[in-house]
């Protein structure tokens, strides 16, 4: 298995799980910073730094410029903070090609 694949296929199982517990607005998930450094650090074959750096190239997260996170409003303090805002429908595209057969093609 390629570095890629096991990359996607990690984020395909943290989407999964993000998608039974989390909202899920505007095909996007909202999660808190620590949350998703927890999740990405679960199994440390490259650094946090590294698979964030992929996660943003891939569009796999939706981002500022120079960072993983995203301001967001808070709906309980109505404060602006930063969080990881995760793209449904890109996960949702890769979800469908990853697991479709070349043979069904």
């Amino acid at each position: 298995m390629s570095l890629l694949e096991f990359l996607l296929k990690e984020y395909l199982t943290i989407v999964a799980k993000l998608e039974e517990t989390e909202m899920i607005e505007n095909n996007r998930i909202t999660i808190e910073r620590d949350y998703f450094r927890n999740l990405l650090e679960k199994y440390p074959y490259i650094t946090f730094r590294d698979k964030t750096k992929v996660y943003k190239t891939l569009n796999l997260i939706i981002h500022d410029k120079n960072n993983y996170t995203m301001p967001c409003k808070d709906k309980k303090s109505k404060k602006t903070v930063r969080k990881v805002v995760i793209n449904y429908k890109t996960y949702l595209i890769i979800k469908s090609y990853y697991f479709k057969n070349i043979e069904n093609i």
